[in-house]
């Protein structure tokens, strides 16, 4: 399958069987090094970086593309909803309509002098506000003006608003009502952290309330149909000239999550964004066509859903926005039908959830079915085929629709791993290919990516996309060495830190040069963090975290997000938060049960004290669900080979989830593991104190 001939002919002997081996990766002779392995490339040698993709070189040019394939054809949609609370099918706007107003609101943006250049000469609007529509149609007027966006997470709270407003000296804001109160919180304490912000640009109208609270607090407020019928006025008395932006300038900020201290933000540039959209198109399945339908539900503020909607505009396609109510999702799922879904895992593990508690709260005939079901189309993976004559017309055809999933071509898991199993479940369930990709904020979400003809195998994130190359670096104080040859009884061509490099990384952290030096080191290399190895077909696998590593007293180092990760298969464990220091020797654990399970299996008398419809926070403190739950960590830690002193010794079950709205997790839902620690102090204490310690083997 790879042209590797050429490259056979000069290369050392231990080389040769790891070239040989590798289907998923081409592997580049005599480039490693004493601290890491040789560079690995695109499976396809006909597969390179690329600076721009189909003619585009800037994110301003690839949705005109689009406009141009498709100028009468659906682009963005949403759904009306009544006072009563009655959703319309989705109204879509078309690639003409949406032109002409980005033409408007940028011509009323310069009009109003409400984007002005900061001392760093950058033209920056901000976004702070759910998925709509006129997040992208400002994204695109600002990239008209030559300027930048700076999305904020809309969960975000004032403190880390006024930190992004006052580095990137942002002047106006795009928001909606209901973000105005914490605009105003944050311009009133601008004594202490001075902002620049002037103008609030409100989408869902002005009401005389928020145009006081807004006059309160010192700022100018204005409606977002008015900047845009400016515009619109100017267009048509004096013609408006854009100014559009080089591949190498800046089009966004991307805030990173800040589980430590303040968020940094990642400088992304046209190419790094166009570059990326070309890596990943390297698959025929993956690539966008004009007649697809995405539905935008992740936020746009991270870049996974950025990268996939600009592909969609691209290639003239057509974007639904949910309504912004995530326990509404598979209603606007079933409005939608769309035909790709990029998923995060804690979506795709709440619906399996669901799934597999339903038909085992069914129990009897049902259950038996649908387990044969599964069974045979599990069996049937391991034979390259996705579909089933007789159990899809039966049973999974009828939850496909139901979810508004059955016209789905294609699905891609990010952001975070997907467990084997539910990764078997959904390709079962669907009949599609399920890939997982790979990526972070800092290369433009592009980092490796499953094959769609790899339908049999799990566990791994596939391949390198088209825009990065990928070594593997030495992290010896875990033990991880390019030179490995086995993890775990599982043969392997190398484990380390991954690194990538490419026309994708971003540029550096806007104002943290040190930061910036921290992620790419002099030969240009991003330092993700993470660690993995490479299979023997060539796919990348991820198998533990370099950063948040923590060492015990006893000198062993330990990644909680491992175990974290781990711990989460358990159906019992909805969330969890594993601890130690370098004075404990043993780690301890802040768990969050899963409800809906765990009310299933008080019902079926795991404490003859409860009922299932007992208060929750009544059986998080039952000492023998805690243990029902401590022996599911116990089974998972020895089937997933964790150490001795990977295993959590003892935990606390805790009612309420973590949440950002109790500051203890970031917009991307990553665990605040500093502010976990500190709510949790007096019950980590207690957990310890409550522990047997280990006896000295001196």
């Amino acid at each position: 399958m790879l042209s590797t001939d050429i490259m056979r002919l000069q290369h050392r002997p231990d080389d040769e069987q790891e070239v040989a081996d590798s289907l998923w990766s081409t592997v580049v002779p005599q480039t490693s090094t004493e601290t890491r392995g040789n560079i690995r490339r695109s499976y396809n040698p006909q597969v390179h970086p690329e600076l721009g993709i189909k003619g585009a070189r800037t994110l301003y040019e690839s949705f005109r593309r689009g406009a141009a394939l498709n100028p009468l054809g659906p682009c963005m949609g949403f759904r009306a909803v009544s006072t009563t609370g009655f959703a319309t099918p989705y109204i879509y706007t078309s690639y003409s309509e949406c032109v002409a107003r980005i033409n408007s609101f940028a011509a009323g943006l310069e009009t109003l002098n409400l984007v002005k250049p900061t001392s760093d000469n950058l033209m920056v609007l901000c976004l702070y506000v759910k998925n709509c529509m006129e997040w992208i149609l400002a994204e695109q007027s600002v990239f008209a003006l030559g300027g930048a966006t700076v999305p904020l997470y809309d969960t975000l709270g004032p403190d880390t608003v006024r930190f992004v407003l006052h580095q990137t000296e942002a002047q106006s804001v795009v928001c909606t009502r209901a973000e105005v109160e914490a605009l105003c919180r944050v311009k009133d304490a601008s004594d202490k952290v001075p902002v620049h912000f002037q103008t609030i640009i409100v989408i869902d109208g002005v009401t005389p309330e928020v145009a006081d609270q807004a006059g309160r607090a010192g700022l100018e407020i204005i409606s977002y149909a008015k900047v845009e019928a400016v515009g619109a006025h100017r267009i048509a008395t004096q013609g408006h000239r854009h100014r559009p932006p080089q591949p190498g300038d800046i089009a966004t900020f991307c805030y990173t999550s800040g589980t430590t201290g303040d968020p940094k933000g990642a400088l992304l540039t046209h190419e790094n964004m166009v570059s990326s959209m070309a890596g990943i198109s390297q698959f025929p399945e993956v690539a966008i066509r004009t007649d697809d339908r995405h539905l935008s539900y992740l936020p746009l503020a991270h870049i996974f859903e950025r990268t996939v909607i600009s592909q969609v505009f691209l290639a003239g396609a057509s974007v639904a926005f949910f309504r912004g109510d995530p326990t509404l999702l598979i209603e606007d799922l079933q409005a939608c039908r769309p035909t790709l879904l990029p998923a995060a895992p804690r979506v795709l593990n709440k619906i399996y959830d669901k799934i597999t508690t339903g038909v085992a709260a069914a129990g009897g005939m049902k259950s038996k079915l649908f387990n044969a079901a599964l069974a045979a189309k599990t069996e049937g993976l391991k034979k390259g085929h996705l579909h089933h004559a007789l159990y899809d017309r039966l049973i999974f055809s009828k939850i496909k629709k139901g979810l508004g999933m059955d016209y789905l071509r294609v699905m891609i898991s990010g952001s975070a791993p997907l467990s084997e199993n539910v990764m078997t479940f959904f390709r079962c369930m669907l009949g599609i290919p399920v890939v997982e990709g790979y990526g972070q904020t800092e290369g433009a979400a592009s980092g490796t990516i499953s094959h769609p003809d790899d339908i049999s195998t799990v566990g791994h994130v596939g391949c390198p996309v088209g825009s990065v190359e990928i070594v593997l670096m030495n992290v010896p104080e875990m033990g991880y060495l390019h030179s490995d040859r086995e993890h775990r009884g599982q043969k392997c061509y190398g484990r380390g830190e991954i690194c990538l490099r490419g026309p994708s990384i971003f540029k550096g952290y806007y104002k943290a040069e040190d930061k910036t030096k921290e992620a790419i080191d002099e030969d240009g290399w991003l330092h993700s963090g993470d660690v993995g190895m490479w299979r023997q077909d060539g796919s990348l696998q991820i198998i533990d975290r370099k950063k948040n590593i923590f060492k015990l007293a006893q000198g062993e180092y330990v990644a909680p997000e491992k175990i974290e990760n781990l711990l989460g298969r358990s159906p019992l464990i909805a969330q969890c938060f594993v601890y130690g220091d370098s004075h404990q020797s043993q780690l301890v654990a802040i768990v969050v049960p899963d409800e809906e399970p765990v009310r299933h299996s008080v019902g079926r008398g795991v404490d003859e004290h409860l009922s299932a419809s007992s208060p929750f926070a009544e059986i998080c403190q039952s000492a023998k669900v805690k243990e029902a739950i401590m022996k599911d960590i116990e089974k998972l830690s020895k089937e997933n080979g964790l150490q001795g002193f990977e295993t959590v010794k003892a935990i606390h079950l805790e009612a309420s989830l973590f949440s950002v709205e109790n500051d203890l997790m970031t917009p991307t839902f990553k665990l605040k593991r500093q502010k976990v620690r500190d709510r949790y102090e007096k019950e980590i204490e207690t957990l310890y104190a409550g522990l047997v310690k280990p006896i000295s083997k001196l």
